[in-house]
Parts: C-alpha cells; sequence; structure tokens
C-alpha cells in the first residue's frame, strides 16, 4: 500500500510540475486594469489582449483579420460597415456573447461621460446597431481610413451584462480583479503588486490552447526581469540594449527584433507658460543631442526621429524631411526670439528675470529612460535651463502626474497602431493629448489625414503634418526603437509580431 501512495504521489508531484512547466510567465511594470476601454497604459493593454479579444486582429502583414467577427463587409462608400459574429462565443463566466455585446462597447467608447480613453479613436461612428444577435452594423459619419486596423488594436469587446450602467473607473472587483472576457484564458487569481494568474477558458472558441495557464508577474524593473528570464522565472522579456550582454550568450534565450511603431519622447505641459511658445519647444529639438543618446543609450538600436510618425511606417514616413540635428547655439537663438536669454550666470531668464525651470519626470526601474533622462537634463542645463530630474514608479507617474496633468515634463513613449492616425493623441482636446498641443493647422490635418482614404493623398496629409510639427512640435520625439524581445527558446507558436499584438494569439503559444 505504501509503494502505491508512494507512486501515486510521485506522479501526482510530475503532473503538478509538468503544468507548470506549461504556465507562460510575463512581466509587467506595474498593476494593470483589465478593462480595454480605460486601460491607460501598455501593461495593461498587453494582459487585456488575452482578456478581450476584439471584433479583428492584426496579422503578421498588420492587416486585419477575423476574430470575434468570422467576416465584414463595406458598403455605402465606406461609410457602413457589417460584421457577422461568430455564434459560439462564450463570456468567462459562461454566458453568452451576443451583438448587443457589441453594441454595448462601442456605445460605452464613443460616450465622452463614460471615460473611454477610445472616444477620438471611434469619433466617426454615427451609430452603431444590432441587425441580429449574431450581425452588427456601423454607420460612421465620414469615410474613416484607420477604422478596421484600430478595431484590431485596443478595442477589447467587454461584457454588457456586467457593465451596463457602471461607472467604468469605479469597477475595481472588475478592473483589477476579476475581469470577464471572451479570450483563451481567464483570470482567476489577482495579487496587487504580485501577480495575475490566469488558467485555460475551456469554452474559447478558437484553437484549443496548448499552454495551461498564463501568469503576469509584477516586476518594475528592467533588470530583475532580465534575471528572471536567465533563472526561468519569466519566458518573455522586452529588454533594452544595455541588457543584450547579459542574454546573447545565454544558450536557453533567443533574441529577436520585431517591427516597432513607437515612438519615445518628453511631453511638455503646455499649459505651463514655460512650454505655450512653439519657439520654446523647436529649440528644443536642436538643444537636445539625440544622436548621442541613440548612440551611446541605446547602442544604436533606434532610429533618428523627425517627428511623431516612425520609420516603421514606411508608407507615411516622409524620408525627403531633414532631420533636426544637435545646435545648441541655435537653440540659445530661437530661445532668445522667444524671450529667453542667459544671464551673467548662464542661467535662461525672460524679461522679468524669471529663470527657465521645470521638473522632468521619468519612471524609474528602466535604465535606458533613467539614463535618456539625465541626457536631456544635461542638455537643456548647457543651454541655460534649470531642469530637476524626479524618478517614480510607472503607475504613478501616470495616476498622479500624467492623466491629472499635474506635471511639467515627462519622458515616456507611445505605442500606436500600425497607421499613421495619431489625432487621438495630438487632436485639440483629445483624450490622449496630455502634452495638451494645439495647433488648428496640424489639427485640421490630423482630422483631414483620418478621413482620407487614396493613398497618395492620405500620404501628402501626413508629410505636410510632419513638415508642420518641425517649427511647432506638440512633444520632443527622442528617437524611434527597436522592440528587442528576450525570449525563452522553450516558447514556441508566437507569431512575427511586436509583443502587443502578439499576445492576441496565445492561444498557439506552446512550452515544449
Amino acid at each position: 500500500m505504501r509503494k502505491g501512495l508512494f507512486v501515486l504521489g510521485a506522479a501526482l508531484a510530475l503532473s503538478s510540475a509538468s503544468a507548470q512547466g506549461d504556465i507562460l510567465k510575463l512581466p509587467l511594470i506595474n498593476d494593470p486594469i483589465m478593462n480595454p476601454l480605460i486601460a491607460p497604459d501598455l501593461g495593461s493593454i498587453l494582459i487585456n489582449k488575452v482578456i478581450f479579444p476584439g471584433l479583428v486582429r492584426q496579422g503578421e502583414d498588420l492587416l486585419p483579420r477575423p476574430d470575434l467577427a468570422k467576416s465584414w463587409k463595406v458598403s455605402n462608400a465606406g461609410l457602413v460597415y457589417t460584421f457577422n459574429l461568430r455564434d459560439d462565443v462564450k463570456w468567462h463566466d459562461g454566458k453568452p456573447f451576443s451583438a448587443d455585446d457589441v453594441v454595448f462597447t462601442f456605445k460605452t467608447a464613443t460616450d465622452p461621460k463614460s471615460g473611454s480613453r477610445l472616444v477620438s479613436d471611434f469619433s466617426s461612428i454615427k451609430n452603431v446597431e444590432a441587425v441580429n444577435k449574431n450581425t452588427v452594423k456601423f454607420t460612421l459619419s465620414r469615410p474613416f481610413a484607420p477604422f478596421l486596423t484600430l478595431l484590431g488594436h485596443n478595442a477589447g469587446i467587454v461584457p454588457k451584462h456586467l457593465l451596463e450602467g457602471k461607472d467604468l473607473n469605479n469597477l475595481a472587483s472588475f478592473n483589477r480583479q476579476n475581469p470577464i472576457g471572451t479570450g483563451p484564458f481567464k483570470v482567476v487569481r489577482s495579487v496587487p503588486g504580485s501577480s495575475i494568474t490566469l488558467e485555460v477558458n475551456k469554452d474559447y472558441y478558437g484553437a484549443k490552447p496548448k499552454l495551461s495557464g498564463v501568469t503576469f508577474k509584477v516586476v518594475p524593473d528592467i533588470n530583475a526581469q532580465v534575471a528572471q528570464l536567465k533563472a526561468g522565472e519569466l519566458n518573455w522579456v522586452t529588454i533594452e540594449p544595455n541588457n543584450l550582454p547579459s542574454v546573447q550568450n545565454d544558450p536557453n534565450i533567443a533574441v529577436k527584433q520585431a517591427s516597432a511603431i513607437q515612438h519615445f519622447l518628453v511631453f511638455f505641459n503646455m499649459k505651463n507658460p514655460l512650454f505655450a511658445e512653439a519657439k520654446v519647444r523647436e529649440a528644443m529639438q536642436y538643444a537636445v543631442n539625440r544622436k548621442a543618446i541613440i548612440d551611446g543609450v541605446l547602442k544604436g538600436y533606434a532610429d533618428y526621429p523627425t517627428g511623431t510618425i516612425p520609420t516603421a511606417l514606411s508608407a507615411y514616413y516622409d524620408k525627403n524631411i531633414k532631420p533636426i540635428q544637435y545646435d545648441p547655439e541655435r537653440a540659445k537663438t530661437i530661445l532668445a526670439q522667444a524671450g529667453w536669454k542667459p544671464n551673467a550666470n548662464g542661467q535662461l531668464v525672460n524679461a522679468k528675470g524669471e529663470p527657465f525651470k521645470f521638473t522632468l519626470l521619468v519612471d524609474k526601474g528602466n535604465p535606458s529612460r533613467e539614463q535618456a533622462a539625465l541626457a536631456v537634463q544635461q542638455d537643456l542645463k548647457r543651454i541655460g535651463m534649470d531642469v530637476t530630474l524626479d524618478t517614480k514608479e510607472f503607475g504613478a507617474v501616470v495616476r498622479d502626474y500624467l492623466l491629472p496633468g499635474k506635471y511639467d515634463a515627462n519622458l515616456i513613449w507611445w505605442n500606436t497602431a500600425p497607421d499613421p492616425d495619431q489625432y487621438s493623441y495630438y487632436g485639440i482636446g483629445q483624450s490622449n493629448n496630455q502634452a495638451f498641443y494645439a495647433n488648428p493647422k496640424a489639427d485640421s490635418l490630423l482630422k483631414r489625414g483620418r478621413e482620407t482614404t487614396d493613398l497618395k493623398a492620405r500620404q501628402q496629409i501626413y508629410s505636410n503634418y510632419q513638415r508642420l510639427t518641425m517649427t511647432d512640435p506638440p512633444v520632443l520625439v527622442l528617437y524611434y526603437p527597436k522592440e528587442i524581445q528576450a525570449v525563452s527558446k522553450s516558447l514556441t507558436g508566437v507569431p512575427n509580431l511586436g509583443i502587443r499584438d502578439a499576445l492576441r494569439y496565445t492561444e498557439v503559444f506552446d512550452l515544449k
């Protein structure tokens, strides 16, 4: 009998170990908000990709592919989109998914009073209606070129039966503890500041997941993430160039690059009179040695910027625009035109003798961003600005400073959709315009860009936008990074995408 119990116990132990080995382990730098309508940061978006599918998802060619919608058609000169939904989808709580959930999601997403961060992305929606339980029709008020792309970007569908009539921003039980989606994995445990555990959704409508679960671990420090990757405690980390030496020769880790539609930048709060003048922001572009940051901090793993549209959007990035190079004397000349001149001590002051003094925020735990912020501080000090660095946890930066607009300047980044539409980021009064940029000409170009479907006409519009923002920049773009992925060699089935879009395919991931 004892021998039988021993064998049974050993078998259970092996089974448990095997199950642990089949769990994908990924890092987050802060506790996420598990609700795609109000997700404010990349970490929240990453976990939402696993929990909340959308109508479509991005393929490896960055074109939309079926997801909750199995097909669609476009009619009435691009103003009507009709989606045929899958009829085999259930929510994680067992309730059936239907067209009513899609209608609820987009009526909420486009309601400015809801707190949704997708309002400007889908402002072209005039009406959304359920034709029947498996068919949804969108009617747009105007042609909207990136509509399908944005549907596959951040627009996960949420459950009407749980969220209708609720305040999205006051749903801690849903947003932080027990979100209900339709994805291949569902949340079973959430420990603030520690981890979120997901198990297989046995009712998932797609391919049966090969993994037994996914765990997102809160690890704010990038070096700690790399250490855990090397120890087998994480399976996939998006690393910085200075982490490369520690992983390149590890026999258990593969390093690869993925297309990154990102721009790293410094927000200048234009509600602060220091930054309201366009010439001041123009001068910043000459004052900061961005090539030195790319070569020294990023070891060349980034492209030099000419504006907010990155090189990864090759069809729209205007290669004929001459980049602004480091020229501190030119910066001083432009600042003098704006009324800022050095005093006897070399300190930049205005006509009243008031110093050009501000605080630059950056999140702690990422050496590349911290070093880039230090370089910005030093370069601006060289032309007489008094810049104080303030490092805080990323979650605090977003929650306490960026979203309420209580900051001077902030080094951060944008991950945008595979489309040049940036109206929600830099359009006047839009939800993601945390710099409070307000240039009517730029606003008009961005509106026209999203409403124009002809490729050549669109390219010209965005070229004009890029040229305009060389002298009135909405932000100081530092570089276009290359996404460097350090991945356990045991992890297979990952599509050739950036981590943001790849995580929508976790059902085909496997750990060998």
